[in-house]
């Protein structure tokens, strides 16, 4: 493969430790700054509606120079955090400025993915894309891991701001990395096209008349309604069911990281249609769930975190590779942002309703609640006949 991509790989697993060591300390501290399940849940339903950007940032992908968007994208987060860091190094941080910080730095990260994920084809060969798409996921996963066993480590003696000067780090790292790819590869764009066949809702009218990607977000829909408090309330599971620490939020995080990286090896090992693909791994996230429930202590918990990660990381590459294989490389990007947005439209009305019914049902009931939802739509969706491609 071409040593750009190793540039751009390097970069980004260092900005991804950043990432997440930032992101486990944001979960801790939402929490104990609002003490509220019911909050947590709807602050992060709200957070999630920014998954709407992706039929944006989609379009700006494929129109634009990416390592230029990624490279801006960069400078904006260093410029969030350094400016976080020093406004709240030396005060206590309330609830507002806490979403505020939060919401910018989303907002501007929703651009770097769709940009990263539509520059690999062009700085790779085309028999070495599933080696490289391979490696990009797996050094996420492996900086993901890595982060959450660090950062829930470092929460009992790091604050806030010091994790923000830490993630400012890492993204001046990435910044670096991703300038050097940006002078050696010269990308040349695809001139504009006249008619209306290339423009930002091209990615919805292509889904449209695809059977295959209109069942999947169909499917996609149920699923992250039902199943979407599992998200946002795992902070809360942790401390208030399990009575335990950071570092066994860390831990369980990791669980499900491994069992990502082991479903994306059963996604190639497992030779069936994808449909049959999807209800099974479905159904393993549900009965995870139940289990999880009725066996509600720290080796249960971390065990079916594992069953959840592998059944969420068999159905999202399946999912991944069979847009990657199919769909035109001009409208990749935009196609890529609008099944994100389709597929995760419910997730934050999810994790609403997980913070409301938590109040009333606990943790555990609206984890069972969803988790028996999402079983009985799996049972209807398998009488559902879909073609699929070969």
């Amino acid at each position: 493969m071409n040593h750009i991509f190793y540039i751009l790989l390097a970069g980004e697993t260092v900005s991804d430790l950043g990432d997440n060591l930032f992101g486990i300390a944001i979960d801790w501290y939402l929490y104990s700054l609002t003490k509220s399940s019911f909050l947590v849940g709807i602050i992060s339903g709200a957070f999630s509606l920014l998954v709407l950007m992706s039929l944006v940032t989609g379009f700006v992908a494929d129109k634009y120079v990416k390592t230029q968007v990624m490279r801006l994208v960069d400078t904006f987060q260093i410029i969030i955090m350094v400016t976080a860091a020093v406004i709240y190094g030396h005060r206590t941080i309330t609830l507002i400025p806490f979403i505020l910080i939060l919401f910018f730095t989303r907002i501007v990260g929703t651009f770097f993915g769709p940009a990263e994920n539509t520059l690999i084809p062009q700085i790779v060969a085309k028999e070495a894309l599933a080696k490289a798409n391979g490696l990009n996921q797996g050094f996420g996963m492996i900086s993901e891991m890595i982060g959450l066993l660090v950062g829930s480590t470092l929460i009992v003696w790091l604050s806030l701001a010091d994790f923000m000067w830490v993630n400012a780090l890492t993204f001046g790292v990435s910044l670096i990395c991703v300038s050097i790819v940006h002078h050696q590869h010269h990308e040349v764009l695809t001139p504009p096209a006249a008619d209306d066949s290339d423009r930002w809702y091209t990615g919805m009218q292509y889904i449209k008349r695809t059977p295959l990607l209109r069942a999947i977000i169909s499917l996609a829909l149920v699923i992250n309604l039902a199943l979407g408090p599992i998200m946002s309330l795992n902070v809360v599971w942790v401390r208030q069911n399990l009575h335990s620490t950071s570092t066994v939020y860390g831990i369980m995080q990791i669980a499900l990281m491994i069992g990502v990286i082991l479903g994306n090896i059963a996604a190639a090992a497992l030779k069936i249609p994808l449909k049959q693909k999807m209800i099974l791994s479905l159904s393993v996230v549900s009965f995870a769930v139940i289990a999880m429930v009725w066996l509600p202590n720290v080796l249960m918990t971390l065990a079916m975190r594992l069953l959840i990660g592998l059944g969420a990381g068999t159905i999202n590459v399946a999912v991944f590779t069979l847009l990657q294989t199919t769909t035109p490389k001009n409208i990749l990007g935009r196609v890529n942002g609008a099944m994100l947005a389709g597929t995760n439209l419910a997730l934050p009305l999810g994790m609403v309703l997980g913070g409301v019914f938590s109040a009333r049902l606990g943790v555990g009931g609206v984890y069972l609640l969803g988790a028996g939802c999402a079983l009985l739509t799996l049972a209807l969706f398998s009488r559902v006949k879909v073609s699929e491609p070969d």
